[in-house]
């Protein structure tokens, strides 16, 4: 298992550019309480947890050593009477020491680590404090320092929330209060104000800054990922842009030859048919000056939308080639699947039924297809392939439009008889 778990903002949706404003109101008005507005509070949590988890775990080796060099320096200089209880602590820490460092290893209960911290913190503090108190005169300021320490770990190592911090140690105090008269242990308040009042106060001040400061970078960071995700999204858009005709959606013609040319490569290597298909409105001029070109930029939409459905498959492109005319890819379609394709094309334009009283030869909008195949060769350009289709949809107008042509200008194994003369 990983000993870091994984903590990219940018997969948070607070990420959003339209949270941009809020986020930098709360960074700029401040939070004293230690508390973000509720579009926030949760995703922090969950990132500084994380951060607390990643913490521990990169200090794993440290609390050890220092937990056995405690160890190691106690039971090495001072008899068992002179320790008093604190053996007993010890053991007591240790294990609440290793539980937790055991569990931050089980990633499924990573959301209940402030928890089992806070009650590992609780049960160590307690044992400590109280089993110092045991202890005798000489080494009794060292069991205090101890205790001293061990909040300052709970405070400020542990990474844990403020509010949970300060709630443990609260408990662990006065939970170390009720041992002590409950088994007459000796007490010096003096000693408590030391050991625990001060050092708690003193604890609690460096806990504040910890989480104050990670909420400061949390929001900074937060806008970084914003202003990335801006970034992002306008390079999409200009991407986008770049490729898209901005009436119909479809690829625009520089983005058509790009692709002619890719999969031209690829039909090359593989020895597989390509296809292009090229569609003209018939009399689309008429249509604009009988019905404005507001209904025809709508005309060409809806074109645009029934063609769309005839190039489904992921290689396959439509595109508007230019003003009324518009160009399909077909990688792996041969000359018989593309006469079936040209059939269907032009029934779905027939089944729009867009009304044009101008057209001379029908009542309803229709178009004129001409299509080309070839097998990719090296003797052959791909501009070749579009100018021989283009050649079949002027064969379809000079044959009274609302018609289509196609032919095949190289074969699975070309011969030079086999092309036309398309120079």
């Amino acid at each position: 298992m990983s000993s870091k778990r994984p903590a990219d903002m940018r997969t948070l949706p607070v990420t959003d550019p339209a949270l941009q404003r809020e986020v930098s109101s709360v960074l700029r008005d401040g939070f004293r309480f230690l508390r973000f507005p509720e579009f926030l509070e949760p995703y922090f949590i969950q990132q500084y947890r994380l951060l607390a988890l990643n913490n521990l775990m990169a200090n794993t080796a440290y609390l050890v050593v220092m937990y056995l060099i405690l160890g190691a320096l106690a039971f090495g200089q001072y008899s068992k009477e002179q320790l008093g209880l604190f053996p007993i602590g010890y053991v007591a820490a240790g294990a609440s020491l290793s539980c937790t460092l055991g569990l931050i290893r089980v990633q499924r209960l990573d959301r209940w680590f402030h928890v089992y911290t806070g009650i590992s913190s609780v049960v160590a503090l307690s044992a400590l404090m109280t089993t110092a108190t045991s202890a005798e005169q000489p080494i009794l300021v060292s069991a205090h320092a101890t205790a001293i320490y061990s909040l300052m770990i709970v405070y400020a190592m542990s990474k844990m929330r403020f509010y949970m911090g300060v709630i443990a140690c609260m408990v662990a105090g006065g939970l170390h209060l009720l041992l002590v008269k409950l088994f007459d242990l000796p007490f010096s308040f003096k000693d408590f104000q030391a050991y625990f009042i001060a050092a708690n106060m003193i604890g609690m001040g460096i806990a504040y800054l910890i989480e104050h400061r990670e909420r400061v970078m949390f929001l900074q960071a937060l806008l970084l990922d914003i202003d990335k995700a801006q970034q992002d999204l306008l390079y999409a858009n200009l991407e986008k842009l770049s490729r898209e005709d901005p009436l119909t959606g479809l690829a625009n013609r520089r983005y058509f030859d790009e692709r002619l040319t890719l999969e031209w490569s690829r039909c090359q290597r593989e020895k597989l048919p390509l296809s292009v298909i090229l569609l003209d409105i018939d009399f689309f001029k008429q249509y604009n000056d009988l019905y404005g070109h507001q209904a025809g930029d709508h005309c060409l939409a809806l074109i645009a939308r029934a063609l769309r459905k005839e190039a489904s498959r992921p290689a396959e492109l439509v595109g508007r080639y230019g003003g009324e005319e518009f160009i399909i890819l077909y990688p792996n379609v041969d000359a018989q699947q593309i006469r079936n394709t040209l059939v269907r094309i032009q029934q779905r334009i027939l089944t729009q039924a867009i009304p044009h009283e101008g057209s001379r030869i029908a009542k309803v909008i229709t178009a004129s297809l001409g299509a080309a195949t070839a097998y990719p060769v090296r003797s052959l350009h791909p501009e070749k392939l579009v100018s021989a289709a283009d050649q079949m949809l002027y064969k379809s107008k000079e044959a009274g439009r609302n018609c289509w042509f196609n032919t095949q200008i190289s074969h699975e194994e070309p011969q030079q008889q086999d092309l036309i003369n398309l120079s």
